[in-house]
């Protein structure tokens, strides 16, 4: 009996249509996988987060409660005539190696967890060579009761690290370590940054203070500490 039977080959609209739809479906999963990594990332921040609060607040437990009056956060900036900075006083807490320089002369920092964001992926800002926060500044995160004490002082108030502390117990589950920009994508209103807040320093999103907010906050800053 004659085997009637021959090999089936693909013709070219046949291939056509198996890559269109492959095409299709990575099309469809590149978004789900973009999302899930974002996710991951966002996770390493909020754990980086915690984890610098909970120094601050091995800090905080050594200095009778009073946040340290340093700033800006980031190491090395120009105009800053804080040492040490913050950063040096949390390598104390933290088990983690302080960003350094090989060289003082090096304009990028070398930095490990806790203090670089995954999603601090590149600045859009030439002067730095479009690197990464952390890479320029020692790290991705702000310390906002430094900038706090910054406007205090400005403000003539006496003892702005006394004032900003006591207004932050007033207030309660405020930010005090944030992103320093918006590099989480998937929140759908708000900043799109992470904070850690006092005093439980839980991570999570960080909140948008109103006008209004600040000026209550500021009212406590000089009532406790005087102008």
């Amino acid at each position: 009996m004659d085997d009637t039977r021959r090999d089936h080959a693909f013709t070219l609209i046949e291939l056509l249509v198996v890559i269109a739809v492959i095409a299709v479906l990575v099309g469809l999963a590149l978004p789900a996988l973009h999302g899930a990594r974002e996710t991951a990332r966002r996770t390493k921040c909020l754990v980086n987060l915690r984890s610098l609060g909970l120094g601050m607040q091995l800090y905080l437990d050594d200095f009778d409660g009073f946040f340290p009056m340093v700033r800006p956060l980031h190491k090395g900036v120009p105009g800053g005539g804080n040492d040490p900075s913050l950063l040096d006083l949390l390598g104390v807490y933290l088990d983690a190696p302080v960003p350094y320089k090989l060289d003082p002369d090096d304009r990028f920092f070398i930095v490990s967890d806790p203090y670089k964001c995954p999603s601090d992926l590149g600045a859009n800002d030439p002067a730095s060579d479009f690197e990464p926060v952390y890479r320029s500044m020692g790290t991705s995160y702000e310390y906002l009761p430094g900038v706090f004490m910054i406007f205090a002082e400005v403000m003539g108030v006496k003892r702005p690290a006394f004032g900003v502390t006591r207004a932050y117990e007033n207030v309660r589950n405020w930010p005090v370590f944030i992103d320093f920009d918006d590099w989480h994508a998937l929140r759908a209103n708000g900043p799109s940054r992470n904070a850690s807040f006092f005093p439980e320093w839980r991570a999570d999103w960080n909140i948008e203070l109103t006008a209004r907010d600040l000026s209550e906050f500021f009212t406590e800053v000089q009532r406790h500490s005087g102008r």
